[in-house]
């Protein structure tokens, strides 16, 4: 099954930051490994901004991401936490599916997922890229395939944030307002406005994975 997979993870990433000269009280940002399974893997466009696009969303929890293939883990290096990302479906920007309008994150016309057992969420989700491609119909008319492209790393970044504040904050609720509610509008995805964490879920995640916790 495709989560099980060989990582390695500790508590804290002092050994790898060996020498860094950090101001008086400033401590080491959490490094999160972040494995990536694409079924299809999008063009190499959609997938800059779609990590960008993360990083975005993420830096007010004040983490550093590290992104890696599955496909290329070799099990050796050591991070803060980590999660894994199965990609399923077509992550094109070609041939979007028709849309009705409205989506949401992890319910009704599920864009992903992030898996909880025994009480607690797991660091395993799958994005549903047929769904998330159903933005792609509020890109501007004549848009041009590149366009096309990072809309698409544009929404695939903010589903990805979506669960990585699951994983991360180690929580399945969601928050009234900001990414972390439970849907978003599929024009939303995909266009260039501002999307962003409420304070408290940045918080959450700081506090969860706050250095030498």
């Amino acid at each position: 099954m495709w989560w099980f997979i060989r990582l390695a993870a500790c508590a804290t990433v002092s050994s790898l930051v060996a020498g860094a000269q950090l101001p008086p009280g400033k401590t080491v940002p959490p490094l999160i490994g972040v494995y990536l399974d694409f079924a299809s893997a999008p063009e190499s466009v959609s997938i800059e901004v779609m990590k960008r696009s993360v990083e975005i969303l993420l830096q007010p929890a004040d983490v550093t991401l590290a992104w890696r293939s599955v496909r290329g883990n070799s099990g050796t290096e050591a991070f803060s936490a980590l999660a894994v990302l199965k990609f399923s479906g077509r992550c094109d920007a070609r041939a979007p599916k028709p849309t009705n309008g409205f989506g949401t994150l992890g319910e009704v016309d599920r864009l992903a997922s992030t898996s909880v057992g025994y009480g607690r969420v797991l660091p395993y989700a799958e994005v549903e890229c047929d769904q998330v491609r159903k933005a792609l119909a509020y890109v501007a008319p004549g848009a041009g395939l590149r366009a096309r492209q990072q809309a698409l790393g544009l929404a695939l970044g903010r589903v990805v944030a979506h669960e990585l504040y699951h994983i991360l904050g180690n929580t399945a609720a969601h928050a009234r307002e900001g990414l972390a509610q439970a849907s978003e509008l599929f024009r939303d995805l995909a266009s260039g406005g501002e999307m962003s964490f409420d304070d408290g879920a940045a918080s959450m995640i700081r506090e969860r994975l706050s250095v030498g916790k």
